[in-house]
């Protein structure tokens, strides 16, 4: 006859402390669910992250623009570059410095969603427009991404005409990257 807790012999047996394979198998199968549904979520809010840094970006350029129009006394840069100009001849010749270095250190990235083509790049397209018109959309290159500036107008804008992540929260959204920073109120 046995007595419960003691062996054969006598002695006191030792309770086994630990987990049984089944309570490991639904720990697991929780974390894989929990997994399943935190990546894309992560994902996304990376994505959100690289197009309010390449919002942020636009507004420096932005800035820094409209800093050289008030520096030149009404001229645009003609370029976003390191180039410096003259413009006029004889006495009403004016010099104007380099945009690049003096108003900004480098140009920045427009850092887009990870799953359109060129998503970071900081080139800069330029283009002619009217005086004072901004950049049409169509102006905008389908994949080229970083920027395309007017030298005529002063406008900037991303260079690139993808849809962002806003229509992943919003299906009837259709914002264009070209679109950021003239979004109707």
């Amino acid at each position: 006859m046995f007595i419960k807790g003691y062996s054969k012999g006598g002695e006191k047996m030792k309770k086994e402390k630990g987990f049984t394979l089944i309570e490991l198998m639904i720990v697991v199968a929780i974390i894989g669910i929990l997994a399943a549904i935190a990546i894309p979520r992560f994902a996304a809010l990376i994505d959100k992250a690289r197009e309010a840094g390449a919002r942020g970006n636009l507004g420096a350029i932005r800035s820094a623009i409209a800093i050289y129009y008030g520096d030149t006394k009404g001229y645009w840069p003609h370029s976003l570059d390191t180039q410096a100009y003259t413009v006029g001849t004889g006495a009403s010749k004016e010099y104007l410095p380099a945009f690049i270095t003096r108003y900004l250190s480098r140009v920045p990235y427009a850092t887009l969603k990870r799953s359109v083509a060129n998503s970071r790049n900081n080139t800069v397209a330029t283009i002619s427009t009217g005086p004072e018109a901004e950049i049409a959309t169509t102006s905008c290159d389908l994949d080229t991404g970083g920027w395309i500036y007017s030298p005529n107008s002063g406008d900037c804008r991303i260079n690139h005409q993808g849809t962002d992540t806003s229509v992943l929260t919003d299906p009837g959204s259709t914002m264009l990257y070209c679109n950021y920073g003239h979004e109707e109120p």
